[in-house]
């Protein structure tokens, strides 16, 4: 088969998902809640409006994680309306992540062995919680100390602090997408090692090698000055790679 048939069969797989990527990105960009009066009671129901869901997520997030005092500005007259687009796709690609993972197992299927297609289907609840954890974590704890810490160099510096909108809405959804991704690092070495392509026991004997990584890459994620935000996520990625390297032994 060549790559060009391959690449055919895996957007055929992946369609349906494609689909419901665009229909929730047009739903969170045109629908918004709405408090109506049906009967004398008063329901908020999705209908379409200018403070779409998109608009409603930016304005909570703005609320949680915009730090006081800074203000959030636009560079040009269209920021406003990419971003509450790009807003829109992003909600819907977290929406759909777990749908994503299920059509990659499905196009994976055919080239696993039965015991294979068994854990990997098995991992599909497990990797969204991991994925969606990390999310969270990033967003209730990483993104507001990170934010809190640097932005009181500016004023030091008599400077005035602000925040232009692609560049915050860049820095949160990134941070939070990528501490998701990491999050599921215990599931990878369960996999891996399960399936037969990595020992469990590699996973013991490159431990000082991969803090060493998680060290450096939360610095370089996380550049505080303080190492409060670096400590604040290398911790929780060490004790997942600990938790994965059980797990792996198990499944050996």
């Amino acid at each position: 088969m060549t790559l060009v048939e391959e690449l055919k069969i895996f957007v055929k797989n992946i369609m349906h998902w494609i689909y419901s990527l665009v229909a929730f990105s047009f739903f969170f960009f045109i629908f918004g809640l709405k408090e109506v009066m049906i009967f004398g009671t008063n329901y908020f129901l999705p209908l379409p409006s200018e403070n779409s869901f998109s608009v409603q997520v930016f304005n909570q997030i703005r609320q949680d994680l915009l730090p006081s005092g800074v203000q959030l500005v636009v560079t040009n007259p269209m920021s406003a309306f990419v971003y509450q687009i790009l807003i829109s796709i992003l909600l819907s690609f977290l929406l759909n992540i777990p749908f994503f993972i299920y059509k990659i197992i499905i196009y994976l299927r055919p080239a696993l062995l039965p015991h294979e297609k068994k854990a990997v289907l098995w991992s599909l609840l497990p990797s969204a919680f991991l994925f969606f954890a990390g999310c969270v974590f990033s967003y209730f704890f990483l993104i507001p100390t990170t934010f809190k810490i640097l932005y009181p160099y500016a004023v030091i510096m008599g400077v005035l602090p602000f925040f232009s909108l692609d560049e915050f809405i860049y820095y949160v959804f990134s941070l939070m997408f990528g501490v998701g991704l990491m999050f599921l690092l215990p599931l990878f070495m369960i996999l891996l090692s399960f399936t037969g392509i990595i020992k469990a026991e590699f996973w013991r004997s490159k431990w000082r090698y991969a803090l060493l990584f998680f060290l450096v890459l939360s610095a370089i994620i996380t550049p505080d000055g303080t190492g409060i935000t670096m400590a604040m996520l290398f911790i929780p990625l060490s004790a997942l790679y600990f938790v994965g390297y059980v797990f792996s032994k198990r499944s050996n």
